[in-house]
């Protein structure tokens, strides 16, 4: 006789009261009894499971019937090791055949129980179907999320929360120029030290000014662009944005970035051409008309500025005498020139044919700067062994800090003094003076 388990007087199926019985009856799970050869109780989920309509058509078979040939062999084994009344099996995945043919899987789990007196086995078996399908789904989810991530041009990485690199597409190893075996090995803070980042301005950024530190300190998604110079010493621009996926303690970090360099090139080019002479590089009308402006808006500007208005006097007979190319090749000399005559604080820009206007940052420095252009321009020009020698008429305008004139009334006048100098022989510098307008204008 063996030994009874403590639990054993618990799970008899035909011991059970009415109150437990309509338990098992309703359980969800397939609850079937074993005894000798055949089945002797069925509750109606085991019923359903096997596509039977009623129980009397499942009971007085095998559960054999109802297994798949390749698990019978095993529930056999893990029956036959239940050694005492109340023995329990680990819970294992088997197939079960309904009579219409149709495979389900279920999660079976036995124990040795009595029924009418006699020692039996009670099999209970959890449908699996929808947790199958579930899981099935899943892994459909994570290929295709994998396969789409692992396609994009977008570098995508994810983090731990103190910044271990778990997770990465190909292309942010292309990205980065960090290769896929450093990769695996790296944190957040130790790739941005390896790519020595940038702000828009070519500034270093601090730890704390890094996007993801800023975006792990907030909480926040961050967004930003920012410049690097990968190991190879590649430098690039990369645009992209990090966040927390969710708001738990254990969150991974995503990082996503994108090589925009090509694009802010580009960028930086059609900036360039649509603020700069094509022919001399010097800045364009646009650029001079920007440049004045900032300086007027300006709160508190610290001194007076000047603006020096010039025209060339003799480039038409050199165009007429010489031909348009050689003009050309005269007015790149004279912006030479200009550009080495003017500090660094100051600009000089083309803003006509042959006008060039200089912005003087310190109204202090315009006598030297006139002066100073004026001689460099009376040193003859040699092209290809063709001398020639060209002079400038300027207009000279000093704004001081409580000027309330517009800039096209600070062009105006600074041109009105620049053909003042002109109709005096040219070759000369004449400053503007309110009377110079009345007289003029007659304003």
């Amino acid at each position: 006789m063996r030994e009874q388990s403590p639990f054993a007087t618990s799970v008899a199926v035909s011991d059970l009261d009415e109150r437990y019985r309509a338990l098992v009856d309703y359980c969800p799970d397939a609850i079937c009894v074993h005894g000798g050869a055949d089945l002797v109780y069925v509750n109606p989920a085991g019923v359903r499971l096997v596509g039977a309509d009623t129980a009397d058509s499942v009971i007085g078979k095998s559960l054999a019937d109802f297994v798949h040939p390749d698990h019978v062999r095993g529930l056999i084994s893990r029956i036959r090791r239940l050694d005492h009344l109340g023995a329990t099996s680990e819970p294992t995945e088997l197939t079960i055949i309904r009579l219409d043919g149709v495979e389900v899987p279920v999660q079976a789990v036995s124990v040795l129980t009595m029924w009418e007196g006699s020692e039996a086995y009670q099999v209970i078996l959890r449908d699996l179907t929808a947790q199958k399908e579930a899981e099935a789904a899943t892994r459909r989810a994570e290929r295709l999320f994998t396969s789409v991530v692992t396609g994009l041009v977008e570098g995508v990485i994810i983090t731990s929360r103190d910044g271990t690199v778990q997770s990465w597409n190909p292309a942010a190893a292309t990205v980065t120029g960090v290769s896929e075996a450093e990769m695996s090995t790296i944190t957040l803070p130790q790739l941005a030290r390896r790519l020595q980042v940038r702000d828009i301005d070519g500034r270093v950024l601090d730890y704390d000014e890094l996007p993801h530190v800023r975006a792990r300190t907030s909480g926040a998604p961050v967004s930003f662009t920012i410049g690097v110079t990968s190991p190879n010493g590649e430098h690039k621009w990369l645009a992209g944005r990090c966040r927390f996926l969710d708001d738990s303690d254990n969150s991974p970090f995503v990082l996503s970035l994108n090589d925009v360099t090509a694009a802010r090139e580009a960028s930086v080019r059609l900036e360039y051409q649509a603020t700069h002479d094509s022919l001399t590089g010097l800045p364009n009308r646009l650029h001079v008309v920007n440049a004045i402006r900032a300086i007027i808006e300006k709160p508190e500007r610290d001194c007076d500025f000047a603006v020096l208005f010039l025209d060339l006097d003799n480039l038409k007979s050199v165009n007429d005498s010489r031909g348009h190319s050689f003009g050309d090749d005269v007015l790149r000399m004279v912006a030479c020139r200009l550009r080495s005559v003017v500090d660094e604080n100051s600009l000089v820009g083309r803003v006509g044919g042959d006008e060039f206007v200089a912005v003087v940052a310190d109204a202090l420095d315009v006598e030297r700067t006139s002066a100073a252009v004026h001689e460099a321009l009376a040193q003859p020009i040699d092209i290809d062994g063709r001398v020639v020698t060209v002079s400038a008429s300027i207009g000279s305008l000093v704004v001081p800090r409580d000027d309330r004139r517009t800039i096209n009334d600070l062009l105006r006048d600074a041109d009105l003094a620049m053909y003042q100098a002109k109709a005096a022989g040219g070759n000369r510098t004449q400053p503007f003076t309110p009377q110079l307008r009345e007289r003029v204008l007659g304003e």
